[in-house]
């Protein structure tokens, strides 16, 4: 079975609540358990931009969910494609907070001051959250 990468971004709606953010990366991680989809989730108060890896129809599933999801709004694919091995294999849903996302990393990635994941080239996309996971959690990946 192929797998996939699929990174997206999204912008918080009202429904959004911020105290929901625990409970997500829980359900999250289950979820993807039970599905062997591995990835990230970056937030930063108003986007969320997530990656996701695993099989394809594992992944459509996960992200078709998310279109529909009244938390998110204008849904947009940044990156989607076939690849040989997992970036994120390590986790299920690996979690940076905002407050661990660096100045220098976003103008590294963006050239803004303040995350905008719809700035980002695909690639800027997925080199950025590789970036963050590696500084965040002592990984090497």
């Amino acid at each position: 079975m192929p797998l996939v990468r699929l990174i997206y971004a999204s912008k918080k709606t009202d429904e959004w609540k911020e105290s929901e953010i625990e409970s997500l990366i829980k359900t999250s991680q289950e979820r993807n358990h039970r599905h062997l989809v591995t990835g990230c989730l970056c937030f930063n108060r108003k986007y969320f931009m997530q990656c996701l890896e695993g099989s394809r129809a594992q992944v459509n599933l996960i992200y078709n969910s998310i279109t529909r999801d009244k938390r998110h709004k204008e849904v947009e694919l940044l990156c989607y494609q076939y690849i040989d091995e997992r970036d994120f294999g390590e986790w299920d849903m690996y979690y940076v907070p905002d407050s661990r996302i660096t100045q220098e990393l976003i103008q590294r990635f963006s050239g803004v001051n303040d995350l905008d994941p719809y700035l980002m080239t695909n690639a800027g996309a997925l080199s950025f959250l590789k970036e963050a996971v590696k500084q965040t959690s002592g990984s090497k990946s």
